[in-house]
């Protein structure tokens, strides 16, 4: 059987090596110059810091009662429980308390009026990551919730800036632009 070997100005072949080559690079080529266009240009603001006060208004039936901005850094979770006590939760205990609801979504999506719930679907959830809107049924009353769209829109404009390139532009295909006419 005679065996076909392919000549060097094969066109096809050529065409197919080269559009291989590119497609590999893609990922591996011009890093340094991806990273600095992610961590360039202006700081992005960080939003402000939200204190949220829940009031206990049966045994383990929380509402949130109160939601105002503060300083960045300085946010908190007033806990008003039923018997009368204050208790204040801020700072390491939050963040841990936090991190906590934040590891066990799935018991908070089911809803519940728990602690951990509630938290989750206030303003503090929001800075700890949720990225969906508030639930008003955890809300003493819709101006509490509203209250705070102002600073949610504040927070979620940070994230996107925080993590999009600052020029707009990397990869491949950077410096074109697209439509029929360009």
């Amino acid at each position: 059987m005679k065996k076909r070997y392919l000549s060097v100005g094969d066109l096809k072949r050529n065409a197919f090596i080269v559009a291989a080559a590119t497609c590999l690079g893609l990922t591996g080529c011009d890093t340094n110059n991806r990273n600095n266009e992610w961590n360039s240009g202006e700081e992005v603001a960080v939003p402000d810091g939200i204190v949220t006060e829940l009031t206990e208004e049966a045994p383990d039936e929380w509402k949130i009662t109160d939601e105002r901005t503060t300083a960045p850094g300085q946010s908190m979770a007033i806990l008003k429980y039923n018997d009368g006590r204050v208790d204040t939760l801020q700072g390491l205990e939050l963040q841990n308390q936090m991190q906590g609801i934040a590891n066990n979504q799935t018991a908070y999506h089911s809803g519940g009026f728990g602690l951990g719930s509630v938290l989750w679907w206030s303003g503090l959830g929001f800075m700890a990551g949720r990225a969906t809107a508030p639930r008003p049924a955890y809300y003493a009353s819709p101006n509490v919730m509203e209250r705070t769209n102002t600073w949610r829109q504040n927070v979620q404009t940070y994230r996107q800036q925080a993590t999009a390139p600052r020029s707009g532009r990397s990869g491949f295909f950077r410096g074109r632009s697209g439509g029929a006419g360009a």
